[in-house]
């Protein structure tokens, strides 16, 4: 009886080591956050609201194969995204954002300021 509920938990332990783990990364992404920091001296305040809500309409989304696809208002991409030790994000091999308390943020520089978006996960 002690062996085979030995053994009982022994599998039991070892199925549920086999278990594949998720990547927290993997699915579909929205954006939950926009900060428009643009001088406002030099841009309207409208300027400012319509790319707040232009940002609001990008998406991402991730597969196990580590293909991320952005979607954005007049624009698609595809690449293949990896995460280094100091939660950096690239998509084939360029700095895309980074991986902080389960979201995604970016950071996008013009001339006219930068613009953070933060994605959560749907």
């Amino acid at each position: 009886m002690k062996y085979r509920l030995l053994f009982l938990l022994g599998l039991a332990a070892t199925l549920g080591a086999c278990q594949p783990e998720t990547d927290p990364l993997i699915g579909s992404w929205t954006v939950d956050k926009v900060n428009v920091q643009f001088d406002e001296q030099h841009n309207t305040p409208a300027l400012v609201k319509q790319i707040g809500e232009m940002e609001r309409l990008n998406t991402l989304s991730i597969s196990a194969d580590s293909t991320l696809v952005f979607k954005g208002l007049e624009e698609t991409k595809k690449g293949k995204l990896s995460l280094r030790n100091d939660s950096t994000l690239f998509v084939d091999g360029k700095a895309f954002g980074i991986w902080k308390n389960g979201r995604i943020v970016t950071r996008t520089g013009s001339p006219l300021g930068e613009v953070v978006v933060t994605y959560r996960k749907e």
